[in-house]
């Protein structure tokens, strides 16, 4: 077993619970050796969420040799800082964050981090709908939007919520090496470890802001098996229209011709396997229902504007 982490997770009133929770499981998972601690500057709190939370530890005013900071998102974290309820973490922050060989920010947490002065000049993020409060808290932070989560030295920021798994398993990656990242994300039933890098507002989530219960099975059955022959002929009979109808409202309900919206579902399923698996592009291309690996090429020169063999490269670094 290697040498125990410490960790501490800073918690702020109003604190989301997945902010929280994602990376509190991550690193309690018995395949590691983590200690952690959870800090606040008061010791009774409540969750956005409506749960009481207690038996904090203060913040420490000593810091052990290579201990982990994580900063965890609240609601409103903007208003809680405008409102100076949380000077006495600023302060702290701004006094102690140097003593932390890791500082980590979840969604919000961000914040916490731009408004002690950490953020200048470093590239970072957070939820796509702070991003410009982020921005006037750190005017001299190079915010990147659209990602996941963003490392520039010994700081990560992680974008909403759930992005906090992502982050936390990036720095088990780092400490205890890319099998045991992999082996805590099957555990938590994550099967995809996504990259810093990847769209935070993903191809399975977009195209879906719709009403049409019809439209969203359709795109629940395309999802769930994108390599399959799809025919619109097959399509509009499952949603009970003629062709031109489905197509119609298809497009309507989505924004997308039902043919791009296949072609995109299968080239997010040969990222997946380029990522999680040795398959050759021929394989890959059978798989995903490309014609030929030529098809699987053409497909990711047009929507990605890089090869697959590339992808497959800069996943891998």
């Amino acid at each position: 077993m290697t040498t125990e982490q410490s960790i501490h997770i800073l918690v702020a009133p109003n604190v989301h619970l997945l902010d929280l929770a994602g990376p509190a499981q991550v690193f309690a998972s018995p395949k590691l050796n983590c200690s952690l601690c959870y800090i606040s500057s008061v010791p009774v709190l409540s969750a956005a969420q409506g749960l009481s939370l207690t038996h904090f530890e203060p913040l420490p005013g000593t810091v052990a040799e290579n201990t982990w900071l994580v900063v965890v998102g609240s609601f409103r974290m903007a208003e809680q800082l405008l409102s100076g309820d949380l000077d006495a973490t600023v302060g702290w922050l701004k006094g102690m964050s140097q003593m932390y060989s890791r500082v980590a920010a979840v969604c919000s947490g961000s914040l916490l981090l731009a408004r002690a002065g950490l953020l200048e000049g470093v590239r970072c993020t957070t939820h796509h709908d702070l991003v410009d409060q982020l921005q006037s808290l750190a005017r001299g932070a190079m915010v990147r939007e659209n990602r996941l989560f963003v490392e520039d030295g010994r700081y990560l920021t992680s974008a909403g919520i759930s992005t906090g798994i992502d982050l936390s398993l990036h720095l088990v990656a780092q400490r205890w090496g890319a099998a045991v990242a992999q082996a805590v994300a099957r555990d938590m039933v994550v099967y995809q470890r996504r990259r810093g890098d990847s769209d935070t507002l993903s191809f399975w989530l977009q195209h879906r802001n719709h009403i049409e219960q019809k439209i969203h099975d359709i795109q629940d059955q395309i999802t769930g098996d994108p390599g399959y022959k799809w025919r619109l002929s097959v399509l509009a009979e499952v949603a009970c229209l003629s062709e031109r109808q489905f197509r119609r409202r298809f497009e309507q309900a989505t924004g997308i011709k039902v043919q791009e919206y296949i072609r995109r579902a299968r080239l997010e399923l040969s990222k997946q396997l380029l990522t999680q698996t040795e398959l050759d592009l021929n394989r890959i291309a059978e798989r995903c229902g490309f014609s030929d690996e030529r098809s699987l090429r053409r497909v990711w020169q047009q929507l990605s504007g890089v090869s697959p063999g590339n992808y497959r490269k800069s996943s891998a670094a």
